[in-house]
């Protein structure tokens, strides 16, 4: 049962008859409140150990839906955790400037894929410096859309080992030390100057509104050690499958207002934040991205196009390939509800109610 869930369907009749909602955040509510319900059919179960029946509705699958992506999670985070290579990993955050935010909102389809390659780029130019380190990184990232209260705040995750390939592609360079791998302000200063270009050229219109201040003024990069690597993946499993936040934050929701507990940055400790359900609505469907836009981005020899540099990657750390056994998560719609064991069999379906 997602809290939720239950109060976003709630919602959105009244929701979708405005007309300031753009087309993602009405697919998204549309699918929903429909999820798990007649509306989208679903089977008749039997339980083969105490003989109880149960209906089950369809899910919708969508990923703004807080009912879905369980499963979906799960495997994504068995994967990249399997993936991990024995070597020191380390977690960089890019945070947009306050400024340029209204861009963001205002083009997100444009924005977020400037910001992930401009942001990668920026890295892999910095660790291709001999100073630094002279070798092309590997990259795993994350778009984050939201802060702590919900408000809009993007900025991107990386997950990163801890030294790099060479150009020749015969040695894997380490980082130095293991709690400190490239220089924040170097990053932060070139992806600037990237995101500077880059908008320039892709919408000088857009970027003709933008206080030439954002330009000047510092932008903020942090790069902190991340041991195997595994809490991280863990971490940003979390914000995959799933929009802005979670049913454990939830502390209460009613027609009139949502209250939920958050953690402030600057103190560490936990607070509740309250606000109307108009409000929560309007910060909740912010964070929903366009159609067909990824929120999880591969770069340099983690690309899926670079299949051959990151074997070379793997020879070169003696990486011995194990065949790791799938971990079978409970299915959980098999769970029987009377017994609570998962034996329940399917013996019939259930149409679609009429739209």
């Amino acid at each position: 049962m997602s809290v939720l869930a239950n109060w976003l369907a709630r919602q959105a009749p009244a929701a979708l008859r405005r007309n300031d909602l753009v087309p993602g955040q009405r697919r998204a509510l549309h699918a929903i409140q429909r999820c798990r319900t007649p509306a989208l059919g679903g089977h008749r179960y039997c339980c083969t150990h105490c003989g109880g029946e149960h209906h089950g509705f369809h899910s919708c699958h969508h990923r703004a839906c807080p009912r879905c992506g369980g499963a979906k999670t799960a495997a994504w985070t068995q994967k990249q955790t399997g993936r991990l290579l024995p070597v020191p990993y380390f977690l960089v955050t890019c945070t947009v400037p306050e400024p340029l935010r209204p861009a963001f909102a205002t083009r997100p389809e444009l924005l977020h894929d400037l910001f992930f390659v401009q942001a990668a780029a920026a890295l892999q130019a910095i660790a291709a410096m001999p100073r630094h380190l002279g070798a092309e990184l590997g990259m795993l990232g994350v778009l984050h859309t939201c802060g702590r209260q919900l408000q809009h705040h993007p900025h991107l995750h990386f997950i990163i080992p801890g030294g790099g390939l060479r150009p020749d592609r015969k040695k894997w360079r380490r980082c130095r030390k293991p709690e400190w791998f490239l220089p924040n302000n170097a990053i932060a200063a070139t992806l600037r100057e990237r995101m500077d270009a880059a908008l320039r050229a892709a919408a000088p219109d857009l970027h003709a509104g933008i206080a030439e201040s954002v330009w000047r003024e510092a932008w903020w990069v942090h790069v902190q050690p991340a041991g195997s690597g595994e809490n991280v993946v863990k971490y940003l499993a979390r914000y995959v499958q799933h929009t802005a936040i979670s049913d454990q934050r939830i502390l209460h929701a009613d027609d009139e207002a949502v209250r939920f507990a958050y953690t402030d940055s600057a103190t560490g400790e936990r607070r509740d934040c309250t606000l109307t359900a108009a409000e929560f609505l309007r910060r909740y469907l912010q964070h929903i991205l366009p159609p067909g836009q990824h929120r999880v981005r591969y770069f340099g020899w983690l690309h899926p196009a670079a299949k051959k540099r990151r074997a070379i990657v793997e020879t070169l750390l003696a990486v011995v390939l194990v065949v790791r056994a799938k971990v079978e998560t409970p299915r959980w719609h098999l769970r029987c509800p009377h017994c609570e064991q998962f034996t329940l069999v399917v013996v019939g379906r259930l149409a679609r109610a009429p739209p």
